[in-house]
């Protein structure tokens, strides 16, 4: 009988202790250690934990975003976000910085082609650079202007070898170094303010070395190479001249100039 009274008036004190500690406005449990803790959605969608500061402002979140993905996010002291870590529309992570003002200074994570990319942008939000892979899987570095127009780009061709573009402030193209499309070799291109070419150097299709020089128009207007016919390569150097449409108006070559009187 004693045993019973004491079990029932231990129940008593238990139950009453929740009561009152439910009833109260103090909702601090002080210092708690755990080994694990499972968090499940609720009625209204995934679990998450919140933190604050003394202030009250919010600091980090911890818990399950839209289409139910995993998600940190970081704040600063006056509450705003300056770094989330999470995963994207199609399922690969990332890593977003915003500065004080909360615009996006930087992007880590799994781009368009399925690779990872590094982009940064400029305290009003436009794109300053981008380093990752692109189409084909190929690494790519581009860098923008202070408007987020591209300016320089390095990458690799359609043959796998490597080129650097220049642009101009409005992202048009204003250089070329690199491989050419049919893999003769290295070149050098330049472009006005209008997109005409306006030199070649570089190897031609012949493998030789060749200057080309065009008018504002993309006309070429001379050039200075090695000689090459259709029955055998002599390998003479050659210079050759033509008018403003592209006509062939003058020749010299290595041989057949010398000890020639001019006409």
């Amino acid at each position: 009988m004693k045993q019973y009274f004491t079990g029932f008036f231990t129940a008593l004190c238990l139950t009453s202790s929740i009561f009152i500690f439910m009833g109260s406005k103090n909702r601090n449990l002080g210092d708690i250690t755990v080994s694990s803790i499972s968090i499940h959605p609720g009625k209204y969608g995934g679990g998450y934990i919140k933190t604050y500061n003394d202030d009250g402002d919010q600091t980090a979140y911890l818990g399950t975003g839209e289409d139910g993905v995993g998600l940190v996010g970081v704040h600063n002291a006056e509450g705003a976000q300056v770094a989330y870590f999470g995963a994207g529309e199609l399922g690969s992570g990332f890593i977003k910085t915003y500065n004080q003002f909360g615009t996006r200074t930087s992007y880590l994570g799994g781009g368009g082609q399925g690779g990872g990319i590094l982009q940064t942008y400029n305290p009003e939000g436009k794109q300053t650079t981008y380093i990752g892979t692109a189409e084909d899987g190929v690494g790519v570095i581009g860098v923008h202007n202070a408007d987020g127009k591209q300016i320089t780009y390095l990458g690799t061709g359609q043959q796998g070898g490597g080129f650097f573009r220049t642009n101009n402030r409005d992202g048009m193209m204003t250089s070329y170094l690199g491989e050419g499309k049919d893999s003769r070799g290295g070149h050098l291109q330049t472009y006005n303010m209008s997109g005409e070419m306006t030199s070649y150097l570089g190897t031609s299709r012949h493998k030789a070395g060749f200057l080309e020089i065009n008018n504002e128009y993309g006309i070429k207007v001379g050039s200075l190479g090695a000689s090459y016919d259709t029955e055998r390569y002599r390998g003479d150097g050659v210079i050759m001249l033509y008018d403003n449409r592209g006509e062939f108006g003058w020749m010299r070559d290595g041989k057949t100039s010398q000890g020639q009187e001019e006409e």
